[in-house]
């Protein structure tokens, strides 16, 4: 965990990758979802589904020991309306509806399945990230923002830290001197968002100046707000 900028510096290279992918070894088994504001980029895309931005991923804010949180939500129309809330599986308790689903899931029956499908828990993580390059909108370049991603941008935040190959080393995207900025590229796939395509550039210092980096670690959001306990019903 780093309390300034001097020991975030110091801990850079192999020993802050190794932070890292002890998270994410504990996240082995794919936490709710933080309310709407202006803090929140979401990439855009035109009228084909298609959208291209660079972002780079930021380490954990000072006084927090990872980058990023993980997060289960709730969003289904039931018999009494739509439920969209955090799952309190984000923060290690048992969930109603969790429970509500393996109960039915148990019966065995193909209709009691298929409303366990339509309603199960949703995974997605936040990160704070710089933004780069946002050609629809190019106000948002230089600044921080909280970034929500899903499984598939996650995979390759972990292929990065984890190569499969002898050739191939391992980079730590949160890194803000040894990391890589992030092609996000987007396709509509049959009628939905496709990131396959999405990227690490070379690794490279984020921004040229000490100075200025320092600047943008202060000015992260804190993630661990996000999966307090009074974000859960």
């Amino acid at each position: 965990m780093a309390t300034d900028f001097k020991s975030l510096k110091k801990a850079s290279g192999s020993s802050s990758l190794a932070g890292v992918q002890n998270a994410l070894e504990k996240l082995a088994t794919p936490s709710s979802k933080p309310q709407d504001d202006d803090r929140m980029w979401r990439p855009e895309v035109d009228k084909a589904g298609n959208g291209y931005a660079v972002i780079r991923f930021l380490p954990a804010p000072a006084g927090e020991d990872v980058p990023f949180v993980r997060l289960f939500d709730h969003a289904f129309k039931g018999p009494g309306g739509w439920l969209i809330d955090g799952c309190l599986t984000s923060v290690g308790e048992k969930c109603p509806v969790c429970e509500h689903n393996s109960a039915l899931w148990n019966t065995g029956t193909n209709e009691h399945q298929e409303i366990v499908r339509s309603q199960k828990r949703k995974l997605s993580f936040i990160s704070n990230v710089y933004i780069v390059k946002d050609p629809a909108h190019p106000e948002n370049e230089g600044k921080v923002m909280l970034f929500k991603y899903g499984k598939k941008i996650f995979d390759k935040l972990n292929a990065a830290m984890n190569p499969e190959f002898e050739d191939e080393s391992p980079l730590n995207p949160f890194d803000l001197w040894a990391g890589a900025n992030f092609k996000l590229k987007i396709r509509k796939v049959e009628g939905y968002r496709n990131y396959d395509k999405s990227e690490f550039d070379e690794p490279a210092p984020l921004l040229d100046d000490d100075d200025d980096m320092e600047a943008v670690w202060k000015s992260q959001h804190t993630l661990a707000e996000l999966v307090a306990a009074d974000k859960f019903k």
